[in-house]
């Protein structure tokens, strides 16, 4: 037991010492300018999809949210019916 409370009493003793020091240096605030610039430039490197690619992924995801949305309320609906005729029954 004594061991034990001479580990939680290093531990204690660790923890006020790096309390203080959270994340390592400060780091410098920079202005809205600069994080604009910053910004920019970065989006500058982003490779851009096309209209044509847009077009293909867009109709994708339509017909994807389609047919799990169908998928979902025909097992919603049989489920359903299901559950009335054992409660029927």
């Amino acid at each position: 037991m004594q061991e034990r409370l001479g580990l939680e009493k290093k531990r204690a003793q660790a923890k006020k010492a790096t309390a203080g020091k959270k994340g390592g240096p400060k780091k410098k605030r920079i202005t809205v300018r600069q994080f604009l610039t910053e910004v920019r430039a970065e989006l500058k490197k982003v490779t851009w999809p096309t209209r044509e690619e847009v077009t293909s992924y867009t109709v994708v995801v339509l017909i994807t949210v389609t047919l799990l949305g169908s998928l979902i309320y025909l097992a919603d609906y049989i489920f359903t019916n299901l559950v009335k005729v054992l409660i029927l029954r």
